[in-house]
């Protein structure tokens, strides 16, 4: 068993600890962002080729945007759920550390017992559950009130009006409107 750490070196480990959980947040903001504006794009670009009235070879093509715009989409929703499970394992690390620090435990002469761990989210606040069992709180599925949950919904809302854009553009295909 390692031998105790003194408080200093906890203070920076701590220090480390917050800056990987901002790390993680930055970083699944910018996926997210990535993410959801190159699924609008492709929609966009595929729909408006869409509109063009194109010949029907054009509509294959089309397709294949669809078809990169779904595969995307699942790309994005793998993405964000792997990012969140990074974000809650920085989470349990901070938690572990607060804990030896003391962070944890209820401030006296305060009503409802807040500590001075920080718990900006609901998922912080619930540090019982993270230090009694982290595996299974690592576990959890999202709240369906979740900004994660939201953002997961959307893509998969672009995954569907892909494979929707995809069977358009094959039905185009076969059945190409009658020109004068």
């Amino acid at each position: 068993m390692p031998e105790s750490l003194s408080t200093d070196q906890l203070f920076t480990l701590y220090k480390i600890a917050l800056e990987e959980y901002r790390f993680q947040v930055r970083l699944n903001w910018d996926r997210t962002t990535y993410h959801l504006t190159l699924n609008s794009g492709l929609i966009a670009i595929a729909t408006g080729l869409l509109k063009l009235g194109s010949p029907s070879r054009v509509n294959l093509a089309v397709a294949a945007v669809f078809f990169i715009g779904m595969c995307a989409s699942a790309i994005g929703i793998k993405t964000i759920r792997k990012g969140h499970e990074y974000y809650r394992r920085t989470v349990v690390k901070k938690t572990l550390l607060e804990d030896q620090l003391g962070l944890t435990k209820p401030l006296e002469n305060y009503a409802g017992g807040p500590t001075l761990a920080v718990g900006t989210t609901v998922g912080q606040n619930e540090h019982l559950q993270i230090l009694n069992n982290a595996e299974e709180w690592l576990k959890h599925p999202h709240r369906l009130t979740s900004i994660t949950s939201w953002i997961v919904g959307i893509l998969v809302l672009f995954l569907l009006a892909n494979a929707a854009g995809i069977a358009g553009s094959l039905w185009l295909y076969r059945h190409p409107a009658a020109t004068p």
